[in-house]
């Protein structure tokens, strides 16, 4: 790696997230931001191409303010969607191959809009990819219904042939894919494809605890989006069915805004079956301290989750030390083994997610033995070793 700084290496590092551009400073999502500033030190220059929009942040996108000297900020056009990004060919086409004739490689994340230019600009100007899969926005769709038949049905096309192009573009360019869990790594198999667990966690901010579920109430805790295809339904008819000694609490942290009419729908779920007085919906929580402190104050962590790659906060629970249950979906299975450092049920099951619930509670040994394996696990999931495997797939596409 530190050859790599003496060669003068630069690398674009081009997403379809939203930035903010707030006096001199770049402002993205903090997950991101501290994989773009772990990144840097091993390159001479590096080049930020996202999306960028003027003034102060939103909420829960420009959380983090980039911070290594030797960015440089090449924008495309403010869009927050695809559909937005849609409106924007030339200038998302023109940020390619500016991309490209600046750096001599190109990490990826996610699915770009246009993406396909991105590729063809590589090829013309020999500049290695290294493409980071992090979902899967076609499973994703077929997964619940999201906004009538239409639209689902658009989404759904866009989401198979955004996969085609990506696939006709590393062969073209003779790139990488790093792709979160093996699902992915299936989806998207070739000679370069590389299967991995994302994660944003430091080594120094792994939490040691012996256990939990030992105090006066049960605190059960969900991070992420609060949109359909979390499922948190099927959680809160989990909950509501429980069979335990000791009163519990649903703590839920993630934005309620954007996804207000997801919300609504749960809120009137949760009254329905009478357990609304026991939920906490907390809202967006920065990542960081703040967010690692309701880890901390938790007994266990529960995603219902319908379609995923390799979720960040499976690796979050367990660098805090939570037991979890996780249903197995997408490539979940490659970060969490079932009975060993989590449980993994079905999709769409309550009865399931309640069951896994009531084990951990009530069997001690097997909780504890959840939280020992499950905190080993990822002293090896860690920021730092996920930096070094995307140093080690840039480094292959370097040129000679």
């Amino acid at each position: 790696m530190a050859a790599m700084n003496e060669q003068g290496r630069s690398l674009a590092i081009v997403a379809e997230m939203l930035a903010w551009r707030d006096g001199p400073s770049l402002r993205v999502h903090f997950s991101f931001g501290r994989v773009i500033d772990s990144l840097a030190p091993h390159f001479e220059r590096v080049y930020v191409c996202m999306p960028v929009q003027k003034g102060p942040p939103d909420l829960d996108v420009g959380d983090y303010c980039l911070q290594s000297p030797n960015i440089h900020i090449i924008p495309q056009p403010g869009y927050a969607s695809t559909a937005q990004a849609l409106w924007h060919p030339l200038g998302i086409a023109w940020s390619c191959v500016r991309v490209c004739r600046s750096a001599e490689v190109v990490f990826v994340r996610g699915m770009l809009p246009f993406g396909i230019v991105l590729y063809l600009a590589a090829w013309l100007w020999g500049r290695g990819i290294c493409h980071w899969v992090v979902g899967n926005p076609v499973a994703s769709a077929q997964s619940h219904r999201r906004a009538g038949w239409l639209k689902d049905r658009l989404f759904l096309l866009y989401a198979w042939q955004d996969r085609a192009l990506a696939r006709l573009g590393r062969w073209l360019a003779d790139g990488v894919f790093l792709c979160n869990g093996d699902e992915l790594g299936r989806i998207f198999a070739s000679p370069r494809t590389v299967v991995t667990v994302s994660s944003t966690v430091r080594r120094e901010e792994l939490y040691e605890r012996r256990d939990t579920c030992r105090g006066p109430l049960v605190r059960i805790l969900y991070v992420g989006y609060i949109r359909p295809e979390k499922g948190l339904e099927y959680l809160l008819q989990a909950v509501a069915q429980l069979k335990i000694p000791v009163p519990w609490e649903l703590v839920l942290v993630g934005r309620v805004e954007k996804y207000y009419g997801a919300h609504a729908r749960l809120t009137d779920l949760a009254r329905r079956l009478g357990i609304q007085d026991r939920l906490r919906w907390e809202g967006y929580v920065s990542y960081g301290p703040r967010l690692f402190e309701y880890y901390r104050q938790a007994d266990l962590f529960v995603l219902p989750t319908l379609s995923e790659g390799t979720p960040r906060v499976l690796v979050e629970a367990r660098a805090n030390s939570l037991p979890l249950v996780s249903t197995n979906v997408g490539g979940i299975s490659t970060s969490v083994t079932d009975g060993y450092d989590g449980i993994l049920v079905p999709a769409k099951d309550p009865a399931a997610l309640a069951a896994a619930i009531e084990r951990i509670v009530l069997d001690g040994e097997f909780r504890r033995t959840l939280i020992v394996n499950g905190y080993r696990r990822v002293q090896g999931l860690t920021l730092e070793g996920f930096v070094d495997k995307v140093v080690e797939c840039t480094a292959s596409r370097c040129g000679p």
